[in-house]
């Protein structure tokens, strides 16, 4: 079941994020910056984060932050899509991505964008946006540091 991100998944979401071990410390923060916005910040429209609970364990499997591009009509950021190891292969993150898609319309959203790195560490992510219809749209090579390029996906919704 996909629901709005609560308070009570703060910790559940951390922990989700860092045991997928893409992500360092930096990153690990900046995704507890945006969940932390979202629930102290409920008026704010630039992230909107919700959670995919797994109906038999009651566990939160995958969470997504997606908000309006600033200065845009109609582009959207998928900041964030994740699901916990112990539930890959089970269509969570397609779900999530699906929800994404239906959310971005919703809001007369076209296009959904969402960037990665190039390291081989994130070949799974790749091949997931490659899977979901995305597109590359732009490299940016030595982006986030020397041999580590910024790869820009995007799909019209």
């Amino acid at each position: 079941m996909i629901r709005k991100y609560e308070a009570k998944d703060r910790a559940h979401v951390i922990e989700l994020v860092g045991s997928t071990g893409n992500f360092n410390s930096d990153e690990i923060a900046i995704a507890t910056e945006l969940i932390d916005i979202c629930i102290e910040k409920p008026e704010q429209g630039d992230y909107f984060s919700f959670v995919f609970e797994d109906d038999e364990s009651r566990r939160v499997a995958g969470f997504l932050i997606v908000g309006p591009t600033p200065a845009t009509t109609g582009t959207y950021d998928m900041y964030w899509i994740a699901s916990h190891p112990d539930f890959y292969g089970k269509g969570i993150a397609q779900q999530l991505d699906l929800f994404a898609e239906d959310f971005v319309r919703g809001r007369k959203g076209y296009l959904l964008i969402a960037e990665t790195s190039s390291q081989p560490s994130y070949d799974r992510t790749r091949a997931f946006y490659a899977k979901q219809g995305y597109r590359v749209l732009s490299t940016i090579t030595d982006y986030y540091k020397p041999g580590d390029d910024l790869i820009v996906f995007g799909k019209r919704v």
